[in-house]
């Protein structure tokens, strides 16, 4: 049994849906806004036992008061069908075009709403699924400590060296995606993660190579870790039931 931690699972069709779960795995299916938090509770509902809910709000989402307000009923209404909150986090990719300025306000405002959700993460007891890019560490990690939320995961996370040990030290999880196969840079940082914070996704529908994510491409990433650590496939499963273990607090 293998669960994909990180995936948009509304945006993947139905029938891989059934066919991963089938083979006896899980998914960790998580909301970028409102409408997808709906609709991960309907699927929620068909899959009770294979599916970890979070809901949240993407901070790259076009969100409004009244839609996060929506997405934060929904989580104190349905909080008995949660695992955790996600996705949730800074902005990052589609401020490209913004000055330094602009970037440094919108970020603040972004962690801004990442804190109101660890705030209910910390009320209930429950992980957070991050989306976190690289120096966005610095305003992340300060609103982890100050609600007590410990064992976040951050999500296909990459870092330098120094970042990757304060995560470790803090006792966070990063999840490793297919981009491994794409980007030699990637795969260079994720053979450094120590095994213990490693968890799996597959970030479906992100395409990989021009093919569209897939719960099944974890498979192929936990092959390709299993040989890099020099353990079987098996063993390495077994590392990665109890790091999810670990992370969903069972």
């Amino acid at each position: 049994m293998i669960t994909d931690i990180h995936c948009h699972l509304e945006s993947v069709e139905p029938e891989n849906i059934a066919l991963f779960i089938g083979g006896g795995n899980k998914i960790g299916a998580v909301s970028m806004t409102l409408e997808s938090a709906q609709q991960l509770l309907i699927l929620k509902r068909q899959y009770p036992d294979a599916i970890e809910l979070f809901l949240g709000v993407h901070p790259e989402a076009t969100t409004d008061e009244t839609m996060i307000k929506a997405v934060i009923a929904l989580i104190h209404q349905h909080r008995d069908l949660l695992s955790g909150i996600g996705e949730i986090g800074v902005p990052f990719f589609y401020l490209d075009d913004k000055t330094t300025t602009e970037k440094q306000q919108l970020k603040r405002q972004g962690a801004q709403l990442m804190a109101r959700f660890v705030a209910i993460a910390a009320d209930y007891n429950l992980p957070v699924n991050l989306h976190v890019v690289e120096d966005d560490i610095e305003l992340a990690l300060p609103i982890l400590q100050q609600y007590g939320v410990e064992g976040a995961l951050f999500h296909w996370y990459e870092g330098t060296a120094i970042q990757l040990a304060r995560l470790h030290q803090q006792g966070h999880f990063i999840s490793v995606s297919p981009w491994i196969f794409v980007d030699d840079h990637y795969w260079q940082f994720v053979q450094t993660i120590p095994l213990s914070m490693v968890l799996v996704e597959s970030d479906a529908p992100c395409q990989y190579n021009g093919k569209k994510g897939d719960p099944s491409m974890i498979v192929d990433v936990v092959a390709a870790l299993a040989k890099h650590h020099q353990i079987s496939v098996d063993d390495l499963t077994a590392v990665l039931a109890l790091n999810t273990r670990k992370y969903l607090r069972k």
